[in-house]
């Protein structure tokens, strides 16, 4: 597998998506979205969607010309038409709209339909924490068929319907907690696929409803199990219902309700002051983690560690050293780049 450089990807990612004709500033957000995900080891997210937007665009699902549109506002909340355009520069979009409402009415929330895919979805509530708030999104659909089974079913219902929270912490980066309700995002599946490996058991059925480690059991009809059994579907329901009904994107699971393939997001902004002072706060979170931080590892582990912690850690190596990308993921992308006239010099 090729090792490749942060910044060497963001260009050679804006540069093929400026060559289907989305604007500098368009290519750059979606670069920007999908390289952080590699550099934080969820590649799953990463470059890898590349092939997937660009057939996407070929279809006439992505809107490249799209810009964000309020179409309902108070002062603490906006309801969003991302107008079918990518889902990372809808989202950013509405997330900076909040985050200022929040400044100055102290809470904050958004609804954002006709979105295309928003990438990591702990992006946007780490967003609120870099300016000393508290974040939240909820993010559901994603694909065109359901793909998550509900607790104890024997059919797939869901999309993976992603959760996120971030808080400010003083002199630490913002805990993040981002997670699938489904025991594994479905991207991970496709890396293990191009890397030629098993899966861990636990992660899917086939078919026929039995448990299997093949990933193309996966493509060829499987399904994805929730995480944690039962709460991970009531989490995954919580989510179809904020993301996907709230926000008027529609669900997977009403055919009549309006769903089309990309996700429909709710964010929640809180200021912290209005509960007590923003820096007294974040001094409390900072003693939290040192709590967590403090506690004796159990065998077999070298520490505990907190949410968010293994990300940065694998940004900070990744950034210094450079990634792996998948020779099926890299062959695809420099065959997409050849045929849109995008050089690419290694």
């Amino acid at each position: 597998m090729p090792v490749l450089g942060a910044e060497f990807l963001r260009q050679v990612t804006s540069d093929i998506f400026r060559a289907v004709g989305a604007s500098e500033t368009v290519a750059a957000t979606v670069a920007h979205s999908l390289v952080a995900a590699n550099l934080s080891g969820h590649d799953s997210h990463g470059v890898i969607r590349i092939i997937e937007y660009l057939k996407r665009v070929g279809q006439g699902n992505i809107n490249l010309t799209a810009e964000p549109e309020i179409v309902k506002e108070t002062a603490t909340t906006i309801l969003v038409d991302g107008h079918w355009g990518f889902g990372q520069v809808a989202a950013t979009w509405a997330m900076e709209q909040i985050i200022a409402k929040a400044e100055t009415h102290q809470m904050a929330s958004a609804a954002v339909y006709n979105c295309g895919h928003v990438g990591l979805v702990g992006s946007y509530p780490a967003m609120a924490a870099d300016k000393g708030m508290v974040g939240l999104a909820f993010a559901n659909g994603g694909g065109a068929e359901p793909r998550v089974v509900p607790f104890g079913g024997s059919r797939p219902l869901f999309g993976t319907n992603p959760l996120a929270a971030a808080l400010p912490v003083k002199n630490r980066p913002p805990l993040v907690v981002d997670f699938s309700t489904a025991v594994v995002a479905s991207g991970k599946i496709r890396v293990c696929r191009d890397k030629g490996e098993m899966l861990p058991e636990g992660w899917i059925l086939d078919s026929d409803g039995r448990p299997s480690r093949e990933p193309m059991d996966y493509y060829a009809g499987g399904m994805l199990l929730p995480a944690a059994g039962h709460k991970g579907y009531a989490l995954c329901l919580l989510v179809e219902a904020l993301g996907g009904l709230l926000s008027g994107a529609g669900s997977l699971i009403l055919p009549d309700s309006g769903y089309k393939v990309g996700n429909g997001v709710f964010m929640l902004v809180t200021n912290v002051e209005p509960f007590r002072q923003t820096d007294e706060f974040m001094t409390l979170m900072n003693q939290l983690c040192d709590a967590v931080k403090a506690v004796p590892p159990m065998d077999g582990h070298g520490e505990v560690l907190l949410p968010g912690e293994m990300e940065q850690r694998t940004m900070k190596a990744r950034l210094a050293e450079g990634f792996p990308i998948p020779d099926a993921t890299w062959n695809a992308i420099v065959e997409a780049a050849r045929t849109l006239g995008v050089e690419i010099k290694l």
